[in-house]
């Protein structure tokens, strides 16, 4: 038996270090995401409250002063805006995987939400192995073992950054059949430079170990970013959103480098042979595929091929079973 589900991978610019503006663009993404006939959509890795960048490009003094936004911006995870981003997955009917800033006290964690179609946050995962830059703003969280979630669309998993390749994290996923994995990533200063660490290289080759789906979201770096600093922008790069085949390949065509948008692919998923990991994913064009709905500016839809879009964005109680790590 097969099952047809459209996914959406977020490709766009944070409103760095202001909250509350950042809540309602995620809300609008979610919106977007819904009304183009996605289940599910992923946002990047840490995308509220941004992430800090410029811990690689600038003083000591202007990293405490950020440092310090970062922590005032970011999210307490049954506060009132996670509340606002549960409520809109509810409202759509759509599966949500954030990456966000998440306080505790005085520390700030690299967390990740799984937020269900019925507006449950069933999931959050803190960050535990951050690089050394990382370090200087995030507190490192507990290196307890991701989860598959069991979802109505299938079996769902996520990860964030760097351990999209840390195997202990990897295998544990792929022991319980994950069919569609979440690799969220936060773009870059050079774009997507080629090497076996980058985005690119880590998603295919998770695609390819795992047989299955990998919808990677990505940040835009842009301007915006360095807003408040004086002088000229120090870098307007960023890197792609992509989502990738149980085979390693792009199931729909990127949207271009730097620009804003949804990247939505319809992902066929074979449940009745759900214990056989090189025969459960399979990704493949169908004829006479529907138009999906716009959501963003009239006529801004771009067709890629049957069930292929990529659609520029529209600008425009804490659970007792909440599981943390």
């Amino acid at each position: 038996m097969r099952n047809t589900v459209r996914v959406a991978a977020v490709q766009a610019e944070p409103k760095w270090l202001r909250l509350s503006e950042g809540v309602e663009h995620v809300v609008e993404l979610i919106g977007a995401a819904a009304a183009g006939g996605a289940r599910l959509v992923a946002f990047p890795e840490t995308f509220l409250p941004g992430y800090p960048w410029w811990r690689w490009v600038e003083s000591n003094q202007w990293n405490v002063e950020y440092s310090t936004r970062c922590r005032e911006n970011s999210m307490i995870r049954d506060g009132a805006e996670m509340r606002r981003i549960t409520a809109a997955a509810r409202d759509y009917g759509i599966q949500v995987v954030l990456g966000f800033g998440e306080r505790q006290d005085r520390r700030i964690y690299m967390s990740q939400a799984v937020i269900d179609e019925m507006g449950q946050l069933i999931s959050v995962r803190r960050k535990a192995g951050l690089n050394s830059v990382e370090r200087k703003v995030f507190a490192s969280g507990t290196p307890n073992l991701p989860t598959v979630h069991h979802s109505v669309i299938g079996k769902v998993g996520a990860l964030t950054g760097q351990e999209n390749q840390r195997p202990l994290l990897t295998r544990a996923l792929r022991a319980d059949e994950e069919q569609i994995h979440v690799a969220a990533w936060p773009g870059g200063l050079n774009g997507e430079a080629p090497g076996p660490d980058s985005s690119v290289t880590v998603s295919r080759m998770y695609a390819l170990e795992a047989g299955a789906y990998v919808v990677a979201p990505c940040v835009v770096v842009a301007d915006a970013a360095w807003a408040g600093r004086g002088g000229a922008p120090v870098v307007t790069r960023s890197g792609r959103a992509r989502i990738y085949g149980a085979d390693g390949t792009d199931v729909v065509t990127p949207l271009d480098e730097g620009a804003e948008g949804i990247l939505f692919a319809d992902l066929e998923l074979d449940t009745s042979r759900a214990g056989d990991s090189d025969l459960t994913l399979q990704h493949r064009v169908r004829k006479g595929g529907q138009q999906a709905p716009r959501a963003a500016r009239p006529g801004s839809a771009r067709r890629l091929g049957a069930e292929r879009w990529a659609v520029p964005l529209m600008l425009g109680q804490y659970p007792g079973d909440t599981a943390a790590c």
